[in-house]
């Protein structure tokens, strides 16, 4: 069962896990032809099997995917997932359409970084991001990610604690 997390934030930004009343709309924010692009997997998704996702989500330990408020209102989402041995992953950023340019996707990336090294006490985060996707690798350099490798159109950035504190 996942472990309860409080809501968080830089004063602008709240991050809090998402329920199942979040589920249309950030299923409406991923499934825009201008943002299924920078995603693995781009095929837009059914809510029903959005609905599945989120049930076999619910029972992972390693897994915490957040809605970002910005004065109570939704405004993207994140998260941290394949927690395991000191290291995890972040991504799934998105900012509702109408918010986009506002920085909010920037503050919740430096949240979830605080998110994984104070709290979670993770010593190394990573994530991956297409090689095209200039803006997210700008907003990950700024946050002090750097490139670790390349494969298959994909970027590794990486984050140790040393740079992220």
């Amino acid at each position: 069962m996942k472990q309860h997390v409080a809501p968080f934030g830089d004063g602008t930004v709240v991050l809090r896990l998402v329920e199942e009343r979040d589920l249309e709309t950030i299923l409406a924010w991923r499934n825009r032809d201008d943002a299924r692009v920078w995603f693995k997997s781009s095929d837009k998704i059914a809510f029903d099997a959005h609905l599945a996702w989120y049930e076999r989500y619910r029972q992972k330990e390693d897994d915490f995917f957040f809605l970002v408020e910005a004065n109570g209102q939704p405004v993207g989402q994140c998260g941290i997932y394949d927690i395991d041995n000191g290291s995890a992953e972040v991504g799934r950023f998105l900012v509702a359409p109408e918010m986009a340019g506002k920085g909010y996707i920037g503050r919740s990336c430096a949240e979830i970084v605080r998110f994984g090294t104070q709290f979670l006490k993770l010593p190394y985060l990573f994530l991956e991001v297409m090689e095209k996707n200039t803006k997210a690798i700008r907003l990950y350099t700024r946050q002090g990610f750097v490139e670790e490798a390349r494969s298959g159109g994909l970027i590794r950035m990486g984050l140790g604690r040393d740079r992220a504190l």
